[in-house]
């Protein structure tokens, strides 16, 4: 996965990884058959039990989590509805050939993410062994090899708002010593709680079967699941990752505008206390009325973005959630924010995620103005140090969400 913790869009799965090599039932795509793949990161030191995670996130008390971001980018008018289209598109109960015939007759493609087979919950163990608990309560454990890396929906193609979309992904593919019925095979996707706080996986009896993605026995399926010990901010992160990766950013919204207008100026960003190899680098962005934005680093430009922010504290509180979408890769992170006035009557703007904080102050407008033609410049930045990509790696590290991977921050 990218540094970016996404979710992997299962509203359109598969589009985000798109292979060309050929995976059939007797010949894996790639991988090595002698190694364990990603199941010793799934499983953890010794074992991980996963929970459903539509389950879970879908839960009513967590509301509130979906409309914050869907609020910051949709604009507070159009959370609801931008809320409830997301979970509808992952909520779907049927699959199969259900599910082909049904898409086919309504032009409505939704995916289900459930667990199939009465499924309750699976608990995957560090030394290749996975017990499904089903719903009655009964549990069985069973040895499972690694066959390689196996590709889903090859050659197959999801219309997708009327966009066309290769869904073609790899899987780790692992099977059973003995008979395990509909539990024979497991296919998993690269989604670890570590990088993505959830992961995301297929199983059944038929081998073949499985690689059909939009087509066949499971077609439409692809369950998804959440470590059961997972606390609320790791669920805040998934269901954020979710919201990020499928939200639509083509066109803002006044609402989303307006929101936004607090974060109109130039910020400078305080880069003390970050190591010596930063020691001379200037670095700040510029923001405006509409929360479209630039990155700027030692006065060349380095990127664009667009800012979005949502008051989900107390109103007028000065506290909030932030999302910082790159215009150039296309990526979205998030951030909590405050803005605070200092000692000196400067304005503060305060980015925190997982990783810390980065602060930015806010320009007086006449330091603005005397810094205007700066704001026209291109290129890539001498810092004396690492070049961008110093900074940018200083700036995940602080973990404010504000820089994408590609040459700059968001702010």
């Amino acid at each position: 996965m990218k540094f970016i913790r996404k979710m992997t869009s299962i509203i359109a799965a598969g589009t985000i990884l798109s292979v060309s090599a050929a995976a059939s039932a007797e010949s894996p795509a790639s991988g090595d058959a002698a190694g364990s793949g990603v199941w010793t990161d799934i499983a953890g030191e010794t074992s991980t039990s996963y929970d459903n995670l539509f389950d879970v996130i879908l839960d009513e008390k967590y509301s509130d989590i979906w409309y914050k971001y869907c609020a910051a980018v949709m604009g507070e008018d159009n959370a609801e509805a931008a809320a409830a289209f997301l979970k509808g598109s992952i909520s779907s109960d049927i699959y199969g050939q259900e599910a082909v015939d049904h898409i086919a007759e309504t032009g409505a493609a939704a995916f289900d993410c459930w667990y199939i087979n009465d499924a309750a919950q699976f608990t995957f163990n560090s030394d290749m062994t996975a017990t499904v608990t089903l719903t009655d309560g009964s549990q069985s454990t069973h040895t499972y090899e690694y066959l390689g890396q196996y590709n889903i929906g090859d050659g197959e193609v999801l219309n997708w708002g009327g966009v066309e979309m290769p869904v073609a992904f790899p899987c780790d593919v692992y099977k059973s010593t003995d008979d395990a019925g509909e539990f024979t095979y497991f296919f998993f996707r690269d989604d670890t709680m570590a990088e993505t706080y959830h992961i995301e996986f297929r199983y059944g009896s038929d081998l073949e079967e499985l690689q059909g993605y939009l087509k066949g026995n499971y077609a439409y399926w692809l369950s998804a699941g959440i470590d059961d010990a997972a606390d609320l901010h790791t669920i805040d992160n998934c269901i954020a990752l979710f919201c990020l990766e499928n939200l639509d950013y083509s066109e803002r919204t006044d609402s989303s505008a307006a929101q936004a207008s607090a974060l109109e100026g130039t910020w400078d960003c305080d880069l003390s206390g970050w190591g010596e190899e930063y020691d001379g680098v200037e670095y700040h962005v510029t923001i405006d009325g509409n929360g479209s934005g630039a990155t700027f680093m030692n006065g060349e430009k380095t990127s664009d973005f667009n800012a979005y922010m949502y008051d989900s504290g107390e109103k007028g509180d000065g506290i909030g959630t932030y999302v910082a979408y790159d215009l150039g890769t296309g990526e979205a992170e998030q951030a909590e924010y405050s803005l605070t006035i200092d000692e000196n009557g400067n304005t503060v703007l305060a980015l925190t995620n997982d990783e810390g904080t980065l602060y930015y102050t806010k320009r007086s407008s006449e330091t603005s103005e005397d810094s205007s033609d700066e704001n026209t410049s291109k290129g890539s930045p001498d810092t004396g140090a690492e070049g961008v990509s110093a900074v940018i790696a200083l700036a995940l590290g602080a973990g404010a969400a504000l820089i994408p991977e590609s040459a700059a921050d968001n702010l």
